[in-house]
């Protein structure tokens, strides 16, 4: 048959690192279906929508660390995977969006479906690219996966035109560009040992630049031997064990009253691979900067994402790992005032420190939140898509680095099924928790029938309170008793999963959340937890 282009990209896919990607077949890219056809080497998932596909690469990035791939036609399909190519850049995420194009002789002539995706997805890529010839494969290649994980990461399109795919190339070894990776000096980490030192209310923000089990385990020792207390940014709360004394909490939407306090009164603020965005800075608030301004360091890969937003006393260009290496290297600063941790404890344990006789006796959801946070494994994998649901996950479970945390951080919906049909993919042995609402899951809970014929270890819970549950609560606040919009009408969820060929189960009643729960986490094979939610109950409602 002859080596052609779109085998030479299959090549360089797999060269990189990529053994999977998402996508829903186009007519623009058959060359490059057939040259993973008989491939062992690459798994190609097939999915049932590009916006589902986009978000599934995304959290299969986030688990691996390496670029995600996502594969869709021109026009309708590469506008479906926009969703993706958005979160990538909300969440510096590296993504490798690869599009089929019109033939080169219609380019710019308007032909059906054409689109330009540097001026389509302008603001969003990183770059763009577009393999026009052969002799190009392996440069333009190896400089997407280059660009899309070097600095703050982000998604990068390469344009594929229908005929280069089918011509012949000369097979030549894939080009694979180093990474720079910034490494924060011993003499930056001493500074940084000094300052704390002289404070005596430091506070850790640690975001999700790394997220390796070595980073979490040198994370873990570093904040022993410094005695300081840790706050996680928003959907990273699997970055460092919730067990542990000195976590502060997850700073997500919506900053709990707690948080406020206790970071107004820091007097040393140490973010570490985090861009302070208005989420985990609590809407720009923190560091302080008049008057009285906190003191900063600020330690993050790009140098373009310190100083933009606050004053810092201490600005490095390093990764996350690399700063907490280095800082290793130092003795242990002067011990934290009690005082000090034990308002972190207070803090803690008032946004977290469920217990079951906190929860109100018609919350459903913390009820079934609860029973699965008692038989989820050790190890489990928990999705969390966007919508208020998932403040009962982030509050009642008591995360550690043995789970990961696969959460919408930018608040896009639709997230909690791909991702969780995702860490089924990457993590066949282990327990995977999808939480979605009812709304979401009704966007790209179509990706539960990929689960089935893959045979995942994934449990969809789907929080079902007829209703846009977040805009409703905005709703009631702002005009009370004036739903407008909002309420949803929704089909039976467990006969819908039937029809799937999963396992469905219902909660209607909270006394019923932990037998139900065991019956589901008993099942083998994917299955769907229904809870019957009112839409008026909210977390913070439900708390004595």
């Amino acid at each position: 048959m002859g080596y052609r282009v779109a085998d030479a990209i299959v090549d360089s896919l797999v060269a990189h690192g990529a053994d999977r990607g998402f996508s829903v077949p186009g007519e623009s890219f058959l060359a490059l279906l057939d040259a993973l056809h008989e491939r062992r080497d690459f798994d190609l998932v097939t999915c049932r929508h590009e916006g589902s596909a986009a978000l599934a690469a995304i959290a299969d990035a986030k688990l691996t660390g390496r670029p995600g791939v996502v594969m869709a036609s021109r026009g309708p399909g590469a506008f479906n995977a926009a969703i993706g190519v958005h979160v990538a850049s909300e969440e510096a995420i590296p993504l490798i969006l690869l599009i089929g194009q019109v033939e080169r002789a219609n380019l710019g002539r308007g032909a059906v479906q054409e689109i330009d995706s540097s001026k389509a997805f302008s603001g969003l890529l990183k770059w763009s690219a577009r393999i026009d010839r052969a002799e190009s494969v392996a440069e333009i290649m190896g400089r997407a996966f280059a660009i899309a994980a070097s600095g703050t990461p982000g998604s990068v399109a390469v344009e594929l035109p229908e005929d280069v795919l089918t011509t012949w190339a000369d097979k030549r070894p894939p080009r694979i560009h180093g990474l720079a990776v910034p490494a924060a000096s011993v003499e930056e980490a001493g500074r940084v040992h000094e300052l704390l030192a002289n404070a005596s209310r430091p506070i850790l923000v640690v975001g999700g630049e790394c997220r390796t089990p070595e980073f979490r385990r040198d994370l873990q020792e570093l904040v022993g031997l410094w005695d300081v207390p840790v706050a996680l940014t928003n959907k990273n709360q699997d970055q460092f064990s919730n067990l542990d004394p000195h976590w502060i909490g997850q700073l997500g939407f919506f900053a709990s009253p707690a948080h406020v306090a206790l970071f107004s009164e820091a007097d040393l603020l140490i973010a570490v691979g985090s861009r302070l965005g208005d989420v985990s800075s609590l809407g720009f608030a923190f560091p302080r900067q008049d008057p009285n301004p906190q003191r900063l360091v600020h330690v993050y890969p790009d140098a373009g994402m310190i100083g933009r937003h606050f004053q810092t006393e201490l600005p490095i260009v390093s990764s996350s790992h690399a700063f907490v290496r280095a800082a290793l290297r130092h003795g242990k600063p002067a011990a934290t005032s009690a005082t000090w941790m034990a308002r972190v404890a207070e803090t803690a344990n008032r946004a977290h420190g469920w217990q079951l006789g906190n929860v109100a006796a018609d919350d459903v959801m913390g009820h079934a939140v609860m029973a699965l946070s008692r038989l989820a494994a050790r190890d489990a994998i928990l999705t969390t898509d966007s919508g208020n649901f998932a403040s009962w996950v982030h509050r009642i479970f008591k995360m550690t680095p043995e789970h990961r945390l696969l959460g919408s951080a930018c608040g896009a919906m639709g997230t909690g099924v791909p991702s969780g049909v995702a860490a089924g993919l990457r993590h066949p042995g282990r327990e995977v928790l999808a939480f979605v609402g009812d709304g979401g899951f009704l966007m790209n809970g179509n990706e539960l029938i990929t689960a089935v014929d893959r045979r995942l270890n994934l449990r969809v819970v789907v929080s079902n309170n007829g209703s846009y549950g977040t805009i409703r609560t905005h709703q009631q606040r702002h005009f009370p008793d004036r739903v407008s919009g909002t309420d949803l009408a929704n089909p039976d969820f467990c006969r819908l999963a039937d029809a799937f060929g999963a396992r469905g189960f219902r909660i209607e009643h909270a006394e019923d959340a932990s037998s139900v729960v065991e019956q589901a986490m008993s099942v083998r094979g994917p299955a769907v937890i229904e809870v019957c939610c009112h839409p008026d109950v909210s977390v913070d409602r439900s708390v004595k």
